[in-house]
């Protein structure tokens, strides 16, 4: 392929790839037991009650939220009038006087404010509206030590294991990562929500899956006990955490199995005792 086309190619915007259903036997959910995440888990394990947090409450502020493909006044004049969610398709019975006046003042206020502060101002609102949703995050391994070490706090947390079972965790989908790909918003094709299942490159390590919950959805999901088979210990997880934890696996019903992990320092690796 000659330079100039193969540089042609590389320009050029990539669809977000389309997600894939999760595999698997068991997804993992790494956790400090630290302040309301003693409740939260407590809750898990004896009510059968799982958080669901929004996407405001996610550690990374891109995470679910694409970038918008910038646009010019006169685009956006046109997205913002006559587009998808413009003054007219809002307004569908508006008179020809009404119209004209709503497209001087639009017109107006595009070229008084500039395209770059338009820009921002649909990021910040689109963002808002995608606040509504909620997002259940998961890994693929329980001895994935950078999770255990960033989630975790660094081995003193705990780490619950669910299986793949149910009509929530079946629907967990696979984390796509790669370079942030632009969004045009005035593009319907583009308004898929895959977004919400594509993270930068530098999370890669984290092999997540994830559950996509309803927009206004219940934070607390009621889940089937079946659903959490085990909880495992940090391996650096002080005795008498450890010991409450386990008093409430001993307490629920059906009892809940208990894993503690430990760490090789041979094969430098996480092996796990009960």
């Amino acid at each position: 392929m000659p330079p100039a086309a193969a540089e042609a190619l590389r320009a050029m915007p990539t669809a977000t790839p389309i997600p894939l259903p999760a595999r698997g036997s068991h997804f993992y959910k790494y956790s400090e037991f630290t302040g309301e995440r003693q409740r939260w888990l407590k809750e898990a394990i004896l009510e059968h009650r799982l958080f669901l947090p929004k996407l405001s409450q996610l550690n990374d502020p891109t995470d679910g939220r694409p970038k918008l493909a910038r646009k010019s006044e006169d685009q956006l004049f046109t997205f913002l009038y006559n587009g998808p969610f413009g003054v007219l398709e809002r307004n569908p019975g508006m008179t020809v006087e009404a119209q004209v006046r709503e497209a001087v003042i639009l017109d107006a206020n595009i070229r008084f404010h500039g395209g770059q502060t338009l820009m921002r101002d649909l990021a910040k609102s689109f963002n808002a509206e995608l606040d509504d949703w909620r997002i259940y995050s998961l890994s693929k391994r329980y001895d994935n030590l950078s999770l255990w070490a960033k989630y975790a706090g660094g081995h003193t947390g705990y780490c619950l294991e669910f299986a793949n079972a149910g009509p929530f965790f079946t629907m967990a989908t696979e984390v796509s990562y790669g370079q942030s790909l632009e969004m045009d918003i005035s593009n319907r094709d583009r308004l898929n929500g895959y977004w919400f299942f594509c993270k930068n490159q530098e999370w890669s390590n984290e092999e997540e899956v994830r559950v996509l919950v309803a927009r206004r959805s219940d934070p607390i999901l009621k889940i089937d006990p079946s659903w959490l088979t085990r909880v495992i210990l940090g391996w650096k997880m002080p005795e008498g955490e450890g010991s409450q934890i386990r008093e409430w696996a001993r307490q629920r019903s059906p009892e809940l199995r208990v894993a503690a992990a430990s760490y090789d320092e041979l094969d430098q690796s996480l092996k796990l005792e009960g």
